[in-house]
């Protein structure tokens, strides 16, 4: 056995009769969303998980640790697509993820002889525009199969991102030959 200091450092503060592994009580305002100066206001998700400090700070009992994770302070998931989307309206960026992944499910969506001449144009304030061939296809089109397209990209991309679905003649040759 080694005289002198002992091998391991003192985790006690002189000060206090209290080992410095142990935090003091814990304070609310660590576990709170507060405005900064690049976000200067709430927003409602930031509100939400402050009432759920508050609960959580309502119920603590002095003496035990909080939960790293406390239920009171959880948010429910957000999709990732949805915060891409947020992003990009926010920058005034109008390409849409959902687009692509359309774009490329269009030939399983529609019928074959209507994915042959049409495709997925731009997506712009809710309404979906779909480039067709000609114009003899697009009134083909528009009397036979505009509302199974509608109720199809609906489906797909759910009801509240597409409001109507427009039909375009395009020039522009479709990948689907």
């Amino acid at each position: 056995m080694l005289k002198g200091k002992h091998p391991f450092p003192s985790t006690s503060d002189p000060d206090t009769d209290e080992p410095s592994g142990y935090a003091s009580a814990p304070v609310e305002s660590l576990y709170r969303a507060e405005p900064t100066s690049v976000r200067r206001q709430l927003t409602p998700r930031d509100q939400a998980r402050n009432q759920g400090v508050k609960r959580l700070f309502d119920h603590i009992i002095p003496g035990l640790p909080i939960d790293a994770d406390p239920p009171e302070t959880r948010q429910e998931p957000v999709k990732f697509s949805e915060l891409i989307e947020k992003t990009l309206k926010r920058l005034n960026i109008t390409d849409s993820p959902w687009l692509d992944e359309l774009v490329r499910a269009w030939p399983r969506l529609v019928p074959p002889e209507v994915a042959k001449v049409t495709r997925p144009g731009k997506w712009d304030d809710g309404i979906l525009y779909v480039y067709v061939t000609s114009s003899m296809h697009l009134f083909e089109i528009r009397r036979a199969h505009l509302k199974r397209i509608e109720q199809t990209v609906r489906a797909f991309a759910g009801d509240d991102r597409v409001r109507q679905v427009r039909l375009m003649v395009n020039s522009v040759p479709l990948p689907y030959h």
